[in-house]
């Protein structure tokens, strides 16, 4: 029985393809345009000729064996040992197809739907979504090497990701109970301007009083007013939608804890701090297998910064935390601790360098807390000299000074307030 070969040997043979799909030519390239019904397929030999232009596979197992029949009849022909299949994934419907092809030994590579998106705009000036063309695009792309690899993911992963995607869903219907309650059924209670009456707010169902402030919830009548009766119709089926939504997310999050506790990273990441059960478990779920990543800046985008250099506060590259903000966090901390002109400040009179390579702070400087304590001073960018506040200058917000409209003093900046 065909078997799926093992990761390392799909991930060494991404490498090798990567390496040399542009140059050589002794392999069949197949394009497969993925879809519901009857995907469509484009037979190549690399950089050689178009052996099949169009060919349709009957979205089912006898289809996929009647598919691989003129496959081997052309590897035949040509004497290419190697087959290798791209594919653009539309949702799921690629995934028994993809599976089929690893098993029989085939190699099945991954294209991007905005590269594929690009392509068909660069080739023929098209850029429908349901393009006709998409398997020629497809094999184009392949033979250019501009494809991903294919990962499958493990079966107790897999049922991670189901989870996890559950239970997102789920959180997105759980915030629409909500809305629903602020936005539509409490401006019926009262004027949207001040809190709903106590009696009202006690004749609500148990669920709902929970999404109140708790200053609402606090010396509450025990009775309670009457509520019209479409309106406590209504406040019943919400509350009942919004208890069965909160149920789900507690059993998706009791079994999500419970398919991941086996695995090795779930208990290393429990030993952070702060990072509980659900999170660590999504958590391994969102970092996926980091096996095969061969850079470290691969590592550094699953991070969001250089974990490098964080304890320095230097950082290298994109971070999703931005580096204006620790060091504005580091002048606020050491802040009358710290020289002045360590700070970024310069003294009133003091010459500033400017002109080229010579700025006297380099970037905008950061905000610090408190107002400022002195006249701004601004140097010119064409001279060593200390100038006044241009008239017509004004600042925006927090950001640097904007020249008024029809102003020709140009060239000039703010160093830092005083």
């Amino acid at each position: 029985m065909p078997r799926i070969r093992s990761k390392a040997i799909r991930i060494k043979r991404f490498r090798d393809l990567k390496e040399n799909l542009r140059t050589r030519p002794d392999r069949l390239l197949v394009g497969i345009d993925i879809a519901k019904a009857q995907p469509g397929a484009q037979v190549r030999r690399a950089h050689t000729q178009l052996l099949d232009r169009q060919l349709t596979i009957p979205n089912t197992q006898a289809g996929f064996e009647i598919f691989w029949a003129p496959l081997a009849q052309r590897q035949a022909e040509t004497g290419c040992r190697e087959l290798v299949c791209a594919v653009e994934p539309p949702g799921p419907y690629h995934e028994a197809l993809a599976q089929f092809r690893e098993a029989h030994g085939a190699d099945v590579l991954l294209v991007s739907n905005t590269v594929a998106h690009a392509n068909r705009r660069t080739l023929d000036g098209t850029w429908g979504k349901s393009d006709p063309k998409d398997a020629h695009h497809l094999g184009d792309l392949l033979e250019r090497g501009l494809v991903l690899f294919y990962w499958l993911p493990d079966s107790r992963v897999a049922t991670l990701r189901r989870l996890v995607r559950l239970r997102r869903q789920a959180r997105v219907k759980l915030g629409a109970c909500d809305a629903r309650f602020r936005n539509t059924l409490l401006p019926l209670l009262g004027p949207a301007g001040e809190p709903p009456p106590p009696a009202l707010v006690a004749s609500l169902p148990a669920p709902l009083q929970v999404l109140l402030p708790p200053a609402q919830r606090r010396g509450l009548p025990a009775g309670g007013g009457p509520l019209p009766p479409a309106l406590a119709f209504e406040c019943t089926d919400l509350a009942a939608r919004l208890t069965a939504v909160q149920m789900r997310i507690t059993q998706l999050e009791a079994e999500l804890i419970r398919v991941a506790n086996p695995l090795g990273a779930y208990a290393r990441l429990r030993t952070i701090p702060g990072v509980g059960p659900r999170v660590a478990a999504i958590l391994r779920t969102e970092l996926g297998d980091i096996a095969w990543d061969t850079h470290f800046s691969q590592l550094r985008k699953r991070a969001g910064l250089d974990i490098q250099r964080v304890q320095t506060r230097q950082f290298t590259g994109t971070a999703r935390s931005p580096a204006w903000r620790a060091r504005r966090e580091a002048l606020i901390a050491t802040r009358g601790q710290t020289p002045a002109h360590r700070l970024g400040r310069v003294a009133e009179g003091t010459r500033v360098r400017s002109g080229p390579g010579r700025s006297g702070i380099r970037g905008p400087a950061p905000p610090l807390a408190g107002p400022p304590r002195g006249p701004t001073i601004w140097a010119g960018a064409h001279g060593d000299r200390a100038a006044s506040r241009p008239p017509g200058w004004s600042s925006v917000g927090q950001g640097g000074p904007v020249p008024a409209k029809g102003d020709k003093r140009q060239g000039l900046r703010r160093v830092w307030p005083l």
